[in-house]
């Protein structure tokens, strides 16, 4: 009996949470479970299994469980351990940061709407996901025209000494440098809170009487105003319309694929009866049954989404049903009903939303399908014996030497996998040396220590003399990988060319390859190394920012770096320390009187 035998055997029969992992001790899945013992052994039984669940059985080497005293603190503790250790074979909503949300902070005399990507436990309201950030601002944008409030940053709010061009345009009412009403004020962001809440029609009533109320007393320059705004919110609201119950505030999951292919979801948002969003979610590797998704997805969902609506729609029961219920109404603060319809309009819906999950489903596996045949078609290329599932491609960036900084970037099956992002500091280069560069890189990627995988390709930015400061380093260590290289096309006259084709060279062959402009595989090596670029660039423009602001404040007798890192973690900027007053920078607990002085003085020397 091997030693993960001898645990699952040992198991209590207890709720709790059960984390499985691979031979290096990273958690492959986190599950719960009512009796800990069984659902394990489930796992291990000789009864034929799903693909997904098949293969991370088969990777599995340990075991930990966590008992619990219930099975809805299991619930929760499951929740917690998939945020914490992000495994691959559970549901992971990671990407949700690139879905905008509308932030409001009310507690402001005079607050102001902001797309942001996290939400955060800041006291503010905040609105969303949506799935269309340019749809949002057009939103916005609207909004901001016709209630008319502020759009500057609370910095800017703050240090204004005279009205900005949005004032001068009639598209803000100028709070920062003038009188404005707070009570007026407020009463257009509760409208504007009223509209991204699903109440559109609630405004739009609110605006009629308004707009009758001025006509009556002969404003009609005002009552027309209130005559615009209505025209632009009923255009909104007659594209989201929807044949739902009266008022409802809805979401409806669909579902589409099954345990062997993996699974899609598409969420529904409805508030006030009208839709407001949609978007799919993707789960090509979940190790699970649907109810269990279903279960998964709205615990990750809403532990970090909107507050969830008093009925959610779903195509089947979830793992848990009661528990989800009672877990999602403590998120809520009220019940939370978990609901399959049959019949009736929720019906309708709830097919609505499965027709979408399954139209994107389809999508899905066509597009892997075609990126297959991609990665074969460059497998042949290359020379290479197999298809190039993971392909990581590296990028130098620097500033004449200064700042010098690399990427790695790694593609799984034609698609990039975040996990394995990699940035490193390249200090102990001299000058602006990329083949020095590119070989520390690979020391530091495939020398002695580091047990990642290897890629079965490694693309780098550059040519000739890249690949050969790269192949040096991997003969010396023995790492038998394909290298590609891509340079940039050069016009006639030799000169780098945005137009001209992009040439390719493989380890061990003096002339470039014979790649088409058009093809697959062109294009596919063409992103990889433009993700690389972009991901070196936005961390060389990071580092230089954060140390020439760090270098302007050394310059300020008395600090040193642990100060100029306080004073721009306490002011949030180099501008904001330059604006701050004397008692200000006094009041900081980490400065004396005299250092104070000199750091206010400093800048207006």
């Amino acid at each position: 009996m091997t030693e993960l035998e001898r645990k699952v055997a040992g198991l209590p029969l207890s709720p709790g949470v059960y984390l499985m992992k691979d031979a290096r001790g990273n958690v492959l899945y986190v599950g719960k479970a009512v009796s800990l013992k069984k659902r394990v052994q489930s796992y291990f039984s000789a009864a034929p299994k799903a693909v997904k669940v098949a293969a991370l059985v088969r990777r599995v080497r340990d075991l930990e469980v966590i008992v619990a005293a219930s099975e809805l603190d299991a619930l929760i503790l499951e929740n917690t351990l998939i945020k914490k250790y992000r495994p691959p074979y559970n549901v992971d909503l990671k990407d949700d940061k690139n879905y905008p949300y509308v932030r409001l902070q009310e507690s402001r005399k005079y607050p102001r709407l902001e797309i942001v990507r996290r939400r955060r436990q800041d006291g503010a309201l905040y609105f969303g996901p949506y799935p269309s950030v340019g749809a949002l601002r057009e939103t916005l944008a609207l909004l901001q025209k016709h209630f008319r409030l502020r759009r500057c940053s609370d910095r800017q709010f703050a240090n204004r000494t005279r009205p900005c061009l949005n004032y001068q345009m009639k598209l803000c009412q100028g709070p920062c440098c003038r009188e404005v009403d707070p009570v007026e004020y407020r009463r257009r962001v509760d409208q504007v809170v009223m509209f991204l809440r699903g109440r559109g029609q609630q405004v739009v009533d609110s605006l009629t009487a308004e707009m009758t109320s001025l006509a009556a007393d002969q404003r009609f320059e005002a009552a027309a105003r209130r005559r615009d705004t209505i025209f632009a919110l009923q255009k909104i609201l007659a594209t989201q319309e929807v044949d739902s119950a009266a008022g409802d505030d809805l979401d409806v999951v669909g579902l589409a694929g099954d345990e062997n292919q993996g699974f899609a979801l598409y969420l529904l948002t409805i508030r006030g009866g009208r839709v407001v969003g949609g978007r799919p979610f993707a789960f090509p590797r979940f190790a699970g049954y649907a109810g269990e998704l279903i279960t998964a997805f709205l615990q990750s969902y809403y532990d970090e989404a909107s507050v969830p609506p008093p009925v959610v729609l779903i195509p089947q029961a979830a793992g848990s049903h009661d528990l989800l219920e009672q877990w999602l109404a403590s998120l809520r603060k009220r019940k939370v009903s978990l609901l399959t319809p049959l019949r009736g309009r929720r019906a309708v819906l709830l097919n609505m939303a499965n027709d979408n999950a399954r139209a994107f489903f389809r999508q899905q596996q066509q597009d892997a399908a075609d990126l297959q045949q991609v990665l074969a078609a460059l497998g042949r290329k290359t020379g290479m014996k197999r298809v190039p599932a993971v392909i990581e491609c590296v990028d130098i960036s620097n500033l004449q030497g200064d700042f010098p900084v690399a990427s790695l970037v790694c593609f799984v099956n034609g698609r990039p996998f975040k996990d394995g992002y990699r940035r490193y500091r390249l200090d102990d280069i001299a000058g602006p040396d990329d083949f020095a560069m590119m070989a520390a890189v690979m020391e530091r990627r495939f020398g002695p220590g580091n047990e990642r995988e290897k890629p079965d390709m490694l693309l780098v930015d550059g040519g000739k003399g890249q690949i050969s400061a790269v192949s040096r380093v991997l003969d010396r260590l023995q790492v038998e990988i394909a290298v590609v290289a891509i340079a940039k096309g050069r016009d006639q006259r030799g000169k780098k060319s945005k137009t001209a084709v992009d040439r390719f060279f493989i380890r061990g062959r003096k002339n470039p390859l014979a790649v088409h402009p058009h093809s697959g595989a062109y294009l596919l090596l063409q992103q990889i190394r433009d993700e690389a670029h972009r991901f070196a660039v936005s961390y060389h423009r990071q580092r230089r920012r954060k140390d020439l602001t760090e270098s302007a404040l050394l310059d300020v007798p008395g600090v040193g770096p642990v100060r100029a890192r306080r004073l721009l973690e306490h002011f949030g900027s180099l501008q904001g320390v330059r604006q701050a007053g004397l008692e200000s920078l006094e009041n900081c607990p980490f400065l004396d009187r005299g250092t104070a002085s000199r750091v206010f003085h400093y800048f207006r020397s």
